[in-house]
């Protein structure tokens, strides 16, 4: 199968879909399912081509990628969600904490065990979507803060 799977949430609340990483089916259903619980649209890809494609469509709040997935360059794939903006929960085995590392280094927001993931997604997914609000409300009030004062130096010129 290389079309991405929809969980069946009605689509258009962009504040409400993820996007999700995942080869192995019978996890990411799983995982969707407890999404669509939660009031989220998920699309599954399992292939770095559909992931990319799906990246560059847009729309997603959230984006997860199974570091363990055969075929899937996990790196890669949190590095192309984090260049289009998104927060990134990464999950895997725990026992394998070089992929963890190298996922925190590519620049995963979450870094999480299958177990974690299996026991606690929902309070994982709010909380992630609650520090990228912030990080994104912060980092406007900074542009702004910066912005002010060329501003009133302009007023004062004119």
């Amino acid at each position: 199968m290389n079309e991405p799977v929809n969980n069946g949430s009605t689509p258009g609340d962009t504040e409400r879909r993820a996007l999700l990483l995942d080869p192995d089916l019978f996890f990411a259903v799983k995982v969707s399912a407890t999404l669509k619980r939660m009031g989220m649209e998920t699309t599954i890809v399992r292939q770095m081509s559909e992931w990319t494609r799906q990246l560059a469509v847009g729309g997603y709040s959230i984006s997860l990628v199974n570091l363990a997935a055969r075929g899937v360059a996990g790196n890669d794939a949190i590095s192309g969600a984090r260049l289009a903006g998104l927060p990134i929960i990464a999950y895997g085995p725990h026992s394998d904490t070089e992929a963890q590392a190298q996922a925190r280094a590519a620049g995963a927001s979450r870094v999480i065990a299958n177990s974690k993931l299996a026991t606690d997604l929902p309070r994982i997914i709010e909380q992630t979507l609650q520090r990228a609000q912030r990080t994104v409300g912060q980092a406007a009030a900074e542009s702004d803060s910066a912005e002010s004062p060329d501003r009133t130096a302009q007023d004062e010129e004119d």
